[in-house]
């Protein structure tokens, strides 16, 4: 990455320095975590099953097996019994495209949707993530190309907006998109001011039907407030702006009075879960574990299992898919 949000640590050593820390232990890692439950209302929506797959970091021409992972994975999903109604993706589906020209960021994102379709034809919902930015870290910025920044993913996708909701078996899913562009463009992350009376409105006219919410960077996470190890690394406890949205507050706002059970998240390549006035917030593990070097502080490649049961349960399942790598 040719450019950087100045901070004290860069992400990856702050995720070192945070994340491992036994302080997390109990948010459960491992190739087989056990599945982690929140009582819904008992009048339940028809049991189905879903994925979720988020950082699966394509590299240039699938470098560090990269290709052959995500290949696997999507293999490993269309095993799963029952098999899934469709595959939530949580962005960063290709590596580092902010610092790629155009046409090379249109190259791997293509060369990731082969490898895609050919290994799985289930129906998929994309969100945006930080590393499909194409091309805002480089010298002289596309500015005017049609598939800058976040040009790209709305053609490929064909999404006029990143934030778009849909309904599958009684539940309603809201995506949101939580990555920004400051004045020198640097990404943090910062949910847009047209997305609230989007959702405000979107709520209140859902009311009273589970929701589930997903953004790429989490809305909430333990991490970057953990403060015994804030002061053991002479940090403030305060949240980096690239790894906890920085206007959350405002979406939470909007929970108690509507039917939101969970919020689904990315971005830090380690599971974590938290429960706060009966919302889950869950961060998955990556795809890609440690960018294809193996896992990230002991959270091994994998995704999640999303169970939506008749008894009324959302049941979150991180697997890993046996990568080695």
């Amino acid at each position: 990455m040719k450019r950087i949000i100045p901070s004290p640590l860069s992400r990856r050593d702050f995720l070192r320095q945070l994340l491992g820390a036994s302080a997390l232990a109990a948010t459960g890692l491992g190739s087989n975590v056990a599945l982690a439950q929140t009582q819904l209302a008992p009048a339940a929506a028809t049991p189905f099953r879903f994925a979720f797959l988020t950082d699966l970091h394509l590299m240039k021409d699938g470098s560090l097996r990269s290709a052959e992972g995500i290949a696997t994975c999507l293999g490993e999903v269309e095993k799963l019994t029952p098999r899934p109604e469709f595959i939530l993706v949580g962005g960063d589906l290709v590596n580092a495209c902010r610092d790629l020209t155009v046409p090379e960021a249109e190259q791997r994102l293509d060369l990731f949707l082969k490898i895609w379709h050919d290994h799985t034809a289930l129906p998929a919902h994309w969100v945006f993530g930080n590393h499909d930015l194409v091309g805002t870290s480089l010298p002289h910025p596309p500015l005017t190309d049609r598939h800058y920044a976040k040009g790209l993913f709305h053609d490929r996708f064909n999404l006029p907006r990143l934030f778009y909701t849909f309904d599958w078996k009684g539940w309603h899913f809201v995506v949101l998109d939580d990555i920004a562009l400051d004045p020198t463009n640097h990404y943090f992350a910062q949910l847009a001011a047209e997305e609230f009376p989007f959702l405000q409105a979107d709520l209140e006219a859902h009311r009273a039907t589970p929701t589930i919410l997903c953004t790429h960077i989490p809305l909430l996470s333990a991490a970057p407030f953990s403060l015994a190890f804030a002061k053991q690394s002479g940090m403030q406890a305060h949240s980096p702006r690239t790894l906890v949205c920085t206007n959350a507050g405002e979406v939470y706002a909007d929970f108690p009075r509507h039917d939101v059970r969970a919020v689904l998240c990315g971005h830090l390549h380690h599971y974590e879960r938290l429960e706060m006035n009966g919302v889950s917030f869950i961060n998955s593990g990556a795809v890609c574990g440690n960018y294809w070097k193996g896992p990230m502080l002991d959270c091994v490649e994998g995704f999640g299992v999303v169970d939506l049961p008749a008894q009324g349960l959302i049941a979150f399942d991180y697997r890993g898919y046996g990568w080695k790598a």
